[in-house]
């Protein structure tokens, strides 16, 4: 069989694929809407795909999915909107704290508006097996996508020496988070290479009992084209929950601290001799206590740097402005990628790369400097040019 052959039977699979009751490859209802600059998207018009994460590029917020079902297949690549939300283990996370190999949901949309060529074409013999849905407004881990949709799983039975573990699902899912994952019995692989946690330690195979309510993430398994996966890692209790939720939530508030929190601008209205005021949303998916000193400290001004839409800043310690804040103000409900926050600032100068639409890194006056590695960095226009478009493998 050749290589077409190959790819024409995963094609024809994709499409004509039937699925266990409870389990979704991708949702059939959702609405294409192409993105506007400067703009959120619409709640409930995005496109659920979910797989294994196999490839990620960290520093540009970038990577590829090997879908359910498709074991030799065209990966679907992927880049995150600036105000994309990503969540590992209950909490905030950026791409590079998620390990490869890892199962994860996502929520897509069309490219923005003339950024059509961020993710390149696949060559011309898969080309047709490319899915058009390629910017991600979400992305979690299963631990995280139960956890936010109000299911557990209870443990029925487990084999060990076939390595097989049966579960139920439990809880009440939220009636706006029915797109996709799996919502009924269902039985996985499990082996010696499994993480099992029970409070703030690692225990055997044998600890998992009949009746526990657990949280997973999960992984490849051999019959990943027939929609079997591998418990990677399981949480046996609510003290390991909450312990891997607080890890990861130290690791999001650190790298954020130092990074310090994006967002975009609204609008700038410039003064006749120089400076002017600029209004800006942050983004969601940030840890409430950012969000929190912020506003605490909002009297003293806030350092705001210019950012590329992949969130890289030039040389943010130094290449910023400071601004006094006229106003903050909060939306009760907002748009899937924004805080609500609304920020009106008052800058005696203002730096190029405030204008509509353009991201930007706000750092609260407390928090301390620190001076990012080169690689996270742009440095040159050509950098520029090369990080706006995803080399694939």
């Amino acid at each position: 069989m050749t290589a077409c052959h190959r790819i024409a039977i995963v094609a024809l699979l994709l499409t004509c694929l039937v699925l266990p009751a409870g389990l979704h490859l991708w949702a059939q209802d959702a609405k294409d809407q192409a993105l506007q600059p400067g703009k959120f998207p619409s709640p409930g018009a995005s496109q659920y795909l979910a797989g294994e994460l196999v490839i990620i590029d960290p520093i540009n917020r970038r990577g590829g999915l090997r879908l359910y079902g498709d074991n030799s297949g065209p990966l679907h690549y992927f880049a995150m909107l600036p105000y994309g939300e990503i969540w590992f283990q209950g909490a905030p996370a950026e791409l590079r704290d998620i390990p490869i190999g890892t199962h994860v949901h996502g929520e897509f949309h069309l490219p923005p508006a003339g950024e059509e060529a961020t993710i390149p074409p696949l060559p011309k013999d898969q080309s047709q097996f490319q899915l058009k849905h390629n910017h991600a407004v979400s992305l979690a881990d299963d631990f995280s996508y139960y956890q936010r949709r109000g299911q557990n799983w209870k443990v029925v039975s487990m084999d060990v020496k076939k390595g097989k573990i049966n579960v139920t699902p439990t809880g009440q899912v939220a009636k706006d988070m029915v797109k996709g994952g799996i919502n009924t019995p269902y039985t996985f692989d499990i082996n010696d290479f499994t993480k099992v946690w029970k409070g703030r330690t690692l225990v055997d195979l044998t600890d998992i009992a009949p009746e526990q309510e657990v949280r997973f993430n999960l992984g490849w398994s051999p019959g990943w084209r027939d929609q079997e996966f591998t418990v990677s890692e399981i949480w046996l209790d609510d003290a390991s929950r909450k312990f891997a939720t607080e890890l990861q939530t130290r690791r999001h508030v650190k790298y954020q601290k130092q990074h310090w929190v994006p967002g975009w601008i609204d609008r700038v209205e410039d003064n006749d001799f120089g400076g002017g005021t600029v209004t800006l949303t942050l983004f969601g998916g940030m840890d409430p206590s950012l969000y929190a000193e912020l506003k605490a400290t909002q009297e003293k001004g806030f350092g705001v740097a210019v950012a590329e839409k992949t969130l890289r800043t030039w040389f943010h310690r130094s290449d910023k402005k400071i601004g006094q804040v006229l106003e903050w103000q909060e939306s009760p409900n907002p748009p899937p990628g924004s805080s609500g926050i609304q920020l009106r600032m008052q800058f005696t100068e203002l730096l190029e790369g405030y204008r509509p639409g353009r991201c930007v890194r706000v750092k609260c006056h407390d928090w301390i400097f620190v001076t990012m590695p080169q690689e996270e960095r742009m440095k040159s226009v050509e950098e520029q040019k090369r990080a706006a478009v995803f080399s694939l493998p």
